[in-house]
């Protein structure tokens, strides 16, 4: 799973990217931008994924393998807010959470924040785990975690994807995600997902089919 997501960042970031010499040459040095990964609110602690910002700098592709995350230290000093200024709180913050920290980082990986502010998101920076990096689908089954995906859900599902499309106009990528109801989006109650596991089939923009059976999903395919 961990390495279809892997393939699904670099995708994504290689469509974005084409064509520009600085891919987050956006991002300012005095403006930490990054998405909330993890947080750990009995040591008190909150987990950035960085690696955007911390790649600004940098000419070509911008997302290669390596990943950088920043440890913000939750202190009585603390502040939230929001973009346009209202005051939050810790318990606003969700997995996937765009947030600006002050200050940035400098020559540790972690650090006491004064400043967190929680950035406005757009439908793909809220959905990128789902939508398909470019033209063609991407067929996700979201299952509940500590629930073991059915085998026929795995690989014979993609390889009878691929026989399906194969001399069609049509291209498919898979993954497999946990549902994670402490996700930025719930994804559950969003999509009216009835039970788990789910097949979900997304083209770069929207959701085109949900289903509970592989029969729905090739039936679908099929009628393409």
């Amino acid at each position: 799973m961990l390495f279809v997501i892997a393939l699904f960042l670099v995708a994504c970031n290689e469509n974005a990217e084409e064509g520009e010499e600085y891919p987050y040459g956006h991002y300012e040095d005095d403006k930490m931008i990054g998405d909330v990964r993890e947080i750990n609110k009995d040591e008190q602690i909150i987990e950035v994924d960085i690696s955007e910002w911390e790649k600004r700098d940098r000419k070509g592709p911008g997302m290669t393998e390596e990943g950088y995350y920043y440890t913000a230290k939750i202190t009585d000093g603390t502040t939230f807010a929001y973009e346009d200024g209202t005051e939050a709180s810790i318990e606003a913050l969700k997995k996937g959470q765009k947030v600006l920290v002050n200050p940035p980082r400098g020559d540790s990986f972690e650090g006491e924040a004064n400043e967190i502010i929680l950035l406005e998101m757009t439908y793909e920076e809220k959905y990128w785990r789902l939508l398909a990096p470019s033209d063609g689908f991407n067929i996700i089954v979201m299952y509940q975690p500590g629930e073991r995906v059915p085998a026929e859900m795995e690989e014979p599902m993609y390889e009878n994807v691929l026989n399906i499309l194969e001399g069609t106009e049509h291209s498919a990528g898979a993954g497999w995600v946990p549902y994670d109801k402490d996700y930025i989006v719930d994804f559950k109650e969003e999509l009216d997902i009835e039970e788990f596991p789910v097949i979900l089939v997304f083209n770069k923009e929207e959701l085109l089919f949900k289903g509970y059976s592989l029969d729905e999903l090739y039936t679908f395919l099929e009628n393409l």
